[in-house]
């Protein structure tokens, strides 16, 4: 599993890499920001964070854990992609510029690994998501039938991370 350089404090968050005593904290953070079709199960949650192409980082606020974010290191056909498995922030905590501060930070760790862009899926009708997305330069590069479900389409979205896209 892929590190941070540590636990990094900025306004009255702290980031910090992922433990294994986080994952049921990690689950009910997932079950609140999801319903049901979206959300992971404690046994997906356990395999995303802990798979060995995995980068975790947390932000926690004094009362515990304000959002996380697992990235995943992927071989494509031609060089190594990063692929953004879930991003989850707790409604609280929202617009605070914590999914911005760990989405740049896992952008990082991925061109740290040679990795060319960053891929993710998004649910067609969370237009929060895909906004947020769009305004972090992704762009949308395609449409996945049902695969949340039937007829739940995600948008596939990526993001050149190559030097002169920076």
């Amino acid at each position: 599993m892929g590190t941070t350089s540590g636990a990094v404090t900025r306004k009255r968050f702290r980031y910090r890499n992922y433990r294994r005593d986080d994952l049921d904290a990690m689950v009910a953070l997932d079950a609140s920001c999801f319903d049901v079709p979206f959300r992971f199960s404690r046994e997906a949650m356990c395999r995303f964070a802990e798979a060995e192409n995995a980068w975790v980082i947390l932000a926690e606020d004094g009362q515990g854990l304000a959002g996380f974010c697992i990235v995943h290191r992927e071989q494509s056909v031609g060089p190594p992609i990063g692929y953004v498995v879930t991003i989850d922030v707790a409604q609280r905590w929202r617009n605070q510029g914590i999914g911005e501060r760990m989405l740049s930070d896992a952008e990082a760790w991925v061109r740290s690994w040679k990795c060319v862009g960053m891929m993710l899926h998004v649910f067609v009708r969370n237009e929060r998501a895909l906004r947020f997305y769009e305004r972090l330069r992704y762009r949308r590069v395609g449409l996945q039938k049902s695969f949340y479900g039937p007829d739940l389409d995600a948008a596939m979205y990526w993001k050149d991370l190559t030097s002169a896209q920076k």
